[in-house]
């Protein structure tokens, strides 16, 4: 079980509708080699269609961007193409092609039409770019969307007071007010009234999300302008204190410290609509939308290029495609200079294990350590990749490095690192040092059902608190009932204090639930032979020898499947 603490996977295939068919994959496909170019327009639209399957998207781009252009497709499937390449190239951040190709298929799809604003906003155009927002559908995102970039429209080509004006509409509409506000604040803050926009942030922050990370920067952006240290410091750390465990606002302590946040030059039209397209992006990087909240982070950095947050946004929405090296590329732009970058590099270097580039994530780890010896997070971090690798000896003391910096300011959102290094030492086989740590993970989070579950296991292995131990998994089982780890646990304490027909459900139900596993495909298979079920033994352990157990759990079901289940 992963204890990884800064990554969280989500989500799975692109959304598959009209400007947002780009093609849906899996996410566990693997990387091929780089593509060459076929013969025909017919062998680079399948060259392209294979690019775009296999997460090369640049590649894709470029392939049926060639089929495009010598029109030789049926029309209908000419059609589906621009729609198709539009979606490409916009979430590529080739925002002027995509701009061209929005041009030709339809006039009235927001997104495209919010391509186009981007492109026109970019080059200048300010007429052009009000011509598009009076096109836009109000419907769907629109809602949200529309109102936002014209008011930055109008005050690029009118001024702040008439911005205002037309926001006026979001003020009363339930579920906007917070956005109203935001941008309010913002408008006053571009047409100079700090005192008003003070008022409207302090309301925004009333809102349902409370103090946001990025309402919280803005916020104290205004104070420090105004020579507000204090005030300011105040604010970010109120945002510390509700989570502790934020990156993000030690990046923006780092600005405020090192004077970087008094020396922001004033906002702009372009800053503006940025922070417009970077707030529909956070809310659109979910399971089913991530492909517009990647083109929208994508437009944002289009007219800001230098906007950390936003570039670590998008970074993060390829993460969760499985399109790691890309993303890495996106982390790479943000100057090490910049207090961004220290989180854009822990991404980095757990990217880099996931491509299996472990070594490389250490050597980038060890560095931060090195520039950075007091912070926790490089230190946890390391822990967190060489335990994932089963490199428990280095993990241990990563983890051990971390503990010490903590001393005595212990919080209860450090158990998970009492936790990780208890898991480290426990297979390493020095229990007397786990198990202290896995009853202080508790103390500090009560019922947590991963250290439940590991503890709990853990006891009933070496015959120990055997009641307590029970008690433990089934409050786990009870917060995660779709977990096949912890439901194994529970079938297994009832195997060993000899409830065997109890166990069976429990033990086919984890199989079920997590049926790759080894282990617990073992399991099943000695409760099927305490059950007299020797047959439906003998096959689950042939399973669990399949899915290549480590050398010790191997050799065991090669005994059981020679001799069966000895009896102790």
């Amino acid at each position: 079980m992963s204890a990884r603490t800064l990554k969280n996977t989500i989500f799975s295939a692109f959304i598959c509708v009209p400007l947002f068919a780009a093609g849906c994959t899996t996410a566990n496909e693997t990387y091929t080699p780089p593509i060459k170019p076929g013969s025909s327009t017919y062998s680079n639209y399948l060259i392209g269609q294979f690019a775009v399957r296999h997460r090369q998207m640049d590649k894709a781009a470029d392939f049926l961007l060639k089929v495009d252009e010598e029109k030789n497709l049926p029309e209908v499937l000419n059609k589906s193409l621009e729609r198709q390449l539009f979606t490409i190239l916009a979430g590529e951040g080739r925002i002027e092609e995509a701009a061209r190709i929005a041009a030709k298929i339809n006039s009235n799809d927001l997104m495209g039409q919010l391509v186009q604003i981007v492109r026109d906003v970019h080059q200048k155009n300010v007429e052009a770019a009000l011509k598009h927002v009076n096109e836009m559908t109000s419907q769907g995102l629109g809602v949200y969307v529309k109102p936002l970039v014209r008011a930055w429209i109008i005050a690029a080509n009118q001024g702040a007071e008439p911005a205002l004006k037309s926001l006026e509409t979001m003020k009363s509409q339930k579920g906007l007010e917070a956005l109203y506000h935001l941008h309010s604040a913002l408008l006053h803050q571009f047409g100079g009234n700090e005192k008003a926009a003070e008022t409207h942030f302090k309301q925004a922050a009333q809102g349902p999300n409370g103090m946001s990370l990025r309402l919280a920067e803005l916020y104290g952006t205004l104070l420090v302008k105004q020579n507000r240290m204090a005030d300011a410091q105040d604010v970010y750390q109120g945002y510390v204190t509700a989570h502790p465990d934020s990156l993000y606002i030690q990046a923006m302590l780092d600005e405020l410290d090192n004077g970087a946040l008094s020396k922001r030059p004033a906002l702009t039209i372009r800053d503006g609509l940025a922070e417009t397209l970077f707030g529909l992006a956070s809310s659109l990087r979910s399971h089913s939308t991530r492909q517009a909240g990647l083109i929208m982070g994508q437009l944002a950095l289009h007219i800001k290029p230098d906007f950390p947050i936003a570039q670590i946004l998008v970074a993060e929405i390829l993460e969760t495609d499985q399109r790691f090296g890309d993303a890495n590329k996106v982390y790479a732009t943000i100057p090490a200079t910049n207090p961004f970058s220290w989180s854009a590099r822990l991404r980095m270097a757990l990217n880099m294990d996931d491509m299996d580039r472990t070594d490389d994530a250490v050597e980038v780890l060890e560095k931060m350590i090195q520039q950075h010896p007091k912070r926790l997070e490089a230190h946890i971090t390391l822990g967190d990749i060489l335990r994932h690798r089963e490199r428990f000896a280095p993990a241990a003391k990563a983890y051990g490095k971390a503990l010490d910096l903590i001393g005595d300011q212990v919080g209860a959102h450090h158990w998970n690192l009492f936790y990780s290094r208890a898991i480290t030492l426990e297979r390493l086989k020095r229990w007397d040092e786990a198990e202290p740590l896995f009853l202080k993970a508790l103390e500090l989070e009560p019922d947590q059902p991963f250290v439940l579950n590991y503890l709990g296991y853990s006891w009933i292995e070496k015959g120990m608190h055997m009641e307590r131990a029970q008690k433990m998994i089934k409050e786990a089982v009870r917060q995660r009932p779709r977990d096949g780890y912890i439901v194994d646990s529970l079938g297994w304490v009832l195997y060993r204090i000899g409830e065997y027909e109890k166990a069976v459900p429990h033990l086919e139900r984890a199989v079920e639930l997590q049926p790759s596993d080894p282990v617990i495909n073992d399991h099943l298979g000695d409760v099927y032979w305490k059950v007299g079920r020797n047959r439906e033994a003998r096959f689950q352990w042939k399973r669990a020898k399949s899915l290549e157990p480590d050398q010790e759990i191997l050799n065991i079901i090669e005994e059981k499947l020679e001799n069966g289940l000895i009896e102790n």
